[in-house]
């Protein structure tokens, strides 16, 4: 299945049965939580920045990314990026840059796990570079408890 080029298509809220099994395998690999649900693919497809990959018609991966301002300029904050292999992850990242470069929006973060070092070496080779910053969380409210549960 490798010498199938890869077709990288826009999201729908349509792909969520295809995506969530993917999502699901990402987050119990990497300790993160799982982001794909109908509501998040339907704020995600109305972004102009979240992507499927396809290779032989089969969905083998995703990218989940939006536009934030923060009074200053656009930024593209991408906050998952899931696909099998080194070409996989890097058509996924072209994708991305071209939709921001489109939109005007020049300054663009991946947020990644520390465990995710495949997609570290993929985002090396598109021109991304850490940032050298941390990203703490803190969840309120009953949500809390039951993150706290999941975790155990």
């Amino acid at each position: 299945m490798s010498g199938v080029s890869p077709l990288v298509r826009p999201l729908s809220t349509d792909d969520v049965d295809a995506l969530q099994p993917l999502d699901g395998n990402y987050a119990r690999r990497n300790g993160c939580e799982e982001i794909v649900d109908d509501s998040s693919l339907s704020f995600y497809a109305r972004s102009g920045h979240a992507f499927v990959l396809e290779r032989s018609g089969e969905v083998r991966g995703f990218l989940l990314g939006q536009a934030v301002w923060d009074g200053r300029r656009p930024t593209l904050l991408v906050r998952r990026v899931v696909a099998s292999d080194q070409v996989e992850r890097e058509a996924l990242l072209e994708a991305v840059t071209k939709s921001a470069f489109d939109a005007g929006v020049y300054d663009l973060l991946v947020e990644l796990p520390d465990a995710d070092s495949a997609c570290e070496s993929a985002l090396a080779s598109c021109g991304y570079a850490p940032r050298g910053s941390r990203l703490f969380g803190r969840v309120l409210g009953t949500r809390s408890r039951l993150d706290a549960k999941t975790a155990e």
